[in-house]
Parts: C-alpha cells; structure tokens; sequence
C-alpha cells in the first residue's frame, strides 16, 4: 500500500503540486502583489521535494552517476519551463482577457501609417477609425492594415485599450503553447519514473539466490 502511495505522490500529487503554486500564485498574485514572495518560495520548496522524490523516490540515496539523476536534470528543466512560462506570461495574459468579449467592428477608415520605434524595431502603426456596437473603441492602432470589418477583443468595462488586450492574448496562447506541453511531459517523466520503480523494486523482481 505504501509503494501505491509513493507513486501516486511523486508521478502525480508534487508536479501537479509545484504547478498549482507557480500558476496559482501567479493568477493571485496579478491583484495581491504580496502573494508573489510566498508562492515564490512555496513553489521552490515543493519543486525541490518533487525532484527529490523522482531521484530517490523516498528510500534513500541513488548512487551517483546513475540513470535517474538524468531524468531528475530533465524534470527540473521542464518544470522550469512549465512555472516560468506559465506563471510569468500565460497566466497574467490569460487573467487579463478572461473578461474580454470578442467584438466584430466595421472599418470606416485607415490612415497611412506612422513609424514607431518599439525597441526591438522600427513597425508601422496604422490608426483605424472604427465603428462598433455600443460605439467602443472608436479607433484601433495595430501594425497592419484592416479593411471592412475587424475582430477585437474589448473589455466591458473599459477599462483596457483593445491594443493591450491584443498583446494579453499572444502572451496568453504564447504561455499555454509552452507551459503546458512542459507540464505534460513532467507529468509524464514522474509518472513513467513511479511506475518503472513499482514494477521493479519488490521482492518478485530480485534475482533468485543460487542454491547450494
């Protein structure tokens, strides 16, 4: 019973544990900065446990140079990847357009665009004058010319331009498209990990002793 235990617990209850406090501190922390410092060092503490718990699986040390200290490097790189992605860039753009309703505007005009220095380039900004229902926004600047209609995403309460938002969903699907791929194939280390040493840790599993 205590071996189901040990794989249950580190295949599947300490990763899914080390997302839950990286991503979850992340969402919490977009309107409670103060929650930052203490999901920073919950996640660690839980990450570090995980880690262990695949190298040793709770029974002691694993000699050095051995196989498993290969996946324990490759665990913690993914999960590296799983809590930055995802508590970094995905989950704030994801809070941030989860209120967001998609809006379908007609064009009714497009400057000539402007040249703007974004740091990382020189884009062309092209300001749209629009018309949408309920007459929000009135006008759209984006990097590439829209004719006819427009799809934007607008928040209800005004609060955030459409241009923003637009940058809070590719943040949102750039953090999903990485985090989560990372998140699954930790799951599946860890679980491919508990299983492999369940089935060949018991009794059944050792060599028998020559007789005499």
């Amino acid at each position: 019973m205590l071996k189901i235990v040990r794989v249950g617990v580190v295949g599947a209850v300490l990763p899914l544990g080390v997302l839950g406090a990286g991503w979850g501190g992340a969402a919490v922390g977009v309107g409670a900065g103060w929650v930052v410092v203490p999901a920073v060092l919950v996640t660690l503490g839980v990450g570090v446990v995980a880690l262990r718990g695949i190298l040793t699986m709770f029974e002691g040390g694993v000699k050095e140079g051995s196989d498993v200290e290969g996946l324990v490097w490759v665990s913690g790189f993914l999960m590296f990847i799983a809590v930055v992605f995802g508590g970094l860039v995905g989950v704030p753009g994801w809070v941030a357009i989860r209120g967001a309703q998609v809006t379908r505007c007609e064009v009714v005009s497009v400057d000539d665009g402007s040249a703007v220095d974004a740091g990382d380039g020189v884009y062309t900004v092209y300001r749209h004058v629009v018309a949408c229902p309920g007459g929000y926004p009135g006008t759209y600047e984006v990097d590439e010319r829209h004719t006819d209609t427009v799809e934007l995403l607008v928040d209800p309460e005004r609060e955030t331009p459409p241009e923003y938002l637009r940058g809070d969903a590719f943040a949102a699907a750039l953090g999903a498209w990485v985090a989560l791929p990372a998140a699954g194939l930790l799951l599946l280390i860890s679980l491919g990990r508990s299983i492999y040493w369940f089935r060949t840790s018991g009794p059944s599993s050792r060599e028998l002793a020559p007789r005499s």
